[in-house]
């Protein structure tokens, strides 16, 4: 029923693949830990291609994290975001912490995402209803 559905914030992100590949060269496990869950960061490990993988999740981690419309004052961390595997591929959110507090607060009861990447290029686009 999409005519029942109300949006209540709207988020994308795009990052180049070869400026996470720099990331990760300057900054390592250090903002792996920061950004990533332990999930993540062994899924990365057996994705045919571990940078394109780390790309397009921090872009969609920036994606949900724009829906809401906050700052970082508001407590929330990148970690607690986490974006699995569904049965088909599809990529599957979960948030907790102060995200799952915050989503809990707006009545958000489906939170959308569509990632893809190609050549340099890595895009997430959020959507809170």
């Amino acid at each position: 029923m999409l005519e029942d559905m109300k949006a209540l914030g709207l988020g994308v992100d795009i990052i180049t693949i070869s400026r996470m590949r720099d990331i990760l060269e300057t900054s390592g496990q250090v903002f792996m830990n920061k950004v990533y869950t332990p999930w993540e960061q062994e899924r990365a490990g057996t994705h045919q291609d571990r940078t394109a993988y780390l790309a397009v999740t921090f872009a969609a981690k920036e994606a949900i994290f724009k829906t809401f419309g906050i700052g970082w004052e508001t407590g929330v961390q990148f970690r607690e975001i986490e974006i699995q595997d569904g049965p088909h591929g599809e990529p599957l959110p979960r948030l907790s912490g102060r995200f799952a507090e915050l989503a809990a607060e707006r009545g958000v009861t489906r939170l959308l995402l569509s990632l893809s990447y190609d050549g340099d290029y890595a895009l997430a686009v959020a959507a809170l209803a």
